[in-house]
């Protein structure tokens, strides 16, 4: 009776670590065929980018103050509020300092994600009489990007498959309001190996087409304006990250005529990825006629919605610059997350 108890609890103890070493994935595939069906527009439209940033974010120093060491404030840095004010623009600063004029001012920074509160001391500029806190900021960002697709439910628009970062310290734009403009006038200055190309376009500034106030490693979102809303438009089902195989498919962009069309391409790699990475396949652009038109990938092109066994899967996201025929892409299910 002793052996035959011991041998099942044996048994029972397999079973319970067979369970617990597979419950993970397991969790995550049910999860996913358990959910609703979802369905979107896939895209492929150009669209001018611009947007205001939260807070001013600090991308220099004034060499006239580099020599101070207590400084307080680095390079990366974003600028919320100065003495209580909220600071939107560069000419808040100079704004509020020069009200003040005092010695030291609280400044409010967030570094890391998290929101400190710095006493700042002010230099006065005695040929014009003005107080300088001594950083160069930024306050604007404009650009050129992709839409991925449209959820037709939701209004919500999805776009780049990558966030929208600032050229001199790569941080993630805090974005207090941006638009999309709608292109007048697409041209293509074609990518070669070692040099990348991109899309040049003139934006009609008085058209928009959506808003958006939400910027992240895998994309922006928005709400598009009642008129470019592509309900006409046939939805088609989302293939999640499971679904994804390595071979054929095509990616939707706009062609010289600004007009969307279908281009072939080759998905050569796919990462293991349970959770949100921004670069989740390797794929190579095959299609003779965008390789004319563009030479592979540029810059630009990020957001192009990337098809498989009639599914949106994914979007493109960067260009291998040694080879612009291949590249990145984002699973679209991080793209929606």
């Amino acid at each position: 009776m002793a052996k035959i108890s011991k041998r099942k609890f044996l048994i029972l103890i397999l079973i319970l670590s067979t369970i617990l070493t597979s419950f993970t994935p397991f969790n995550l595939i049910s999860q996913a065929f358990n959910q609703d069906k979802l369905e979107l527009i896939p895209l492929g439209n150009i669209a001018g980018i611009k947007l205001d940033t939260k807070g001013v974010l600090v991308i220099g120093i004034d060499e006239n103050y580099l020599k101070y060491k207590d400084r307080n404030i680095k390079i990366g840095d974003i600028i919320v509020k100065i003495e209580g004010k909220e600071v939107n623009k560069a000419q808040d600063i100079e704004d509020i300092t020069n009200d003040i004029k005092k010695d030291f001012i609280n400044v409010t920074i967030k570094r890391d994600g998290k929101y400190i509160s710095q006493n700042i001391k002010l230099y006065k500029n005695n040929e014009d009489d003005t107080y300088k806190i001594g950083v160069w900021v930024r306050d604007k960002i404009a650009g050129i990007g992709t839409l991925t697709c449209y959820n037709p439910k939701t209004k919500e628009f999805y776009a780049l498959g990558h966030g929208i970062t600032d050229v001199d310290t790569g941080s993630i734009i805090e974005v207090k309001n941006g638009v999309l403009y709608k292109p007048k006038k697409i041209g293509v200055k074609k990518g070669t190996s070692g040099v990348p190309g991109e899309i040049i376009g003139d934006f009609d500034k008085e058209t928009i087409m959506g808003e958006f106030n939400h910027n992240d490693d895998f994309g922006i979102k928005g709400i598009m304006n009642n008129q470019y809303r592509w309900n006409d438009l046939k939805s088609i089902e989302v293939g999640h990250y499971y679904e994804v195989k390595k071979g054929d498919a095509y990616i939707l962009f706009t062609d010289e005529n600004n007009r969307i069309k279908r281009y072939k391409i080759k998905i050569k790699k796919i990462f293991n990825q349970n959770k949100p990475k921004s670069k989740s396949m390797v794929v190579e652009i095959v299609d003779k006629n965008l390789i004319n038109y563009t030479g592979g990938i540029v810059q630009g092109m990020s957001g192009a919605p990337i098809i498989q066994n009639n599914k949106i899967i994914g979007a493109i996201t960067h260009v291998f610059v040694n080879d612009p025929k291949k590249g990145y892409a984002i699973f679209i299910d991080w793209m929606l997350k």
